[in-house]
């Protein structure tokens, strides 16, 4: 892996939560997992209706480990590094592709 892979430091600490948004035009299938190093968690994405979102997985990010994103429909790994203030991740799939998107705002609080 080169220094361009990697991340930099994060002061650590905190709760760092991802969840998928279903922007198809059917109900998704599989698992989409977030991967950084040997630290994995997966969330079931299996019948997730199309305008609507999953419920949240907690994760954890560490220090110098690059974040990978992964639908298990379609194989792919997409990189996306997290980093403290990054405390939300949302996972768009939509039916041209996969679309990682990080904030640290709750969604709990936007508005549509």
């Amino acid at each position: 892996m080169s220094d361009k892979d990697q991340k930099g430091e994060m002061a650590g600490g905190g709760t760092f939560e991802f969840f998928v948004v279903n922007l198809t035009t059917s109900p998704l299938t599989g698992n989409v997992t977030w991967t950084g190093g040997s630290r994995s968690v997966p969330l079931n994405v299996n019948g997730l209706l199309p305008g609507t979102a999953s419920g949240r997985a907690a994760f954890s990010p560490q220090s110098g480990v690059r974040d990978l994103w992964q639908w298990s429909a379609r194989g792919r790994q997409y990189q996306l590094n997290v980093y403290d203030n990054d405390r939300y991740t949302v996972v768009v799939i939509s039916d041209y592709g996969i679309g990682i998107l990080v904030t640290a705002t709750s969604p709990d609080t936007w508005k549509w």
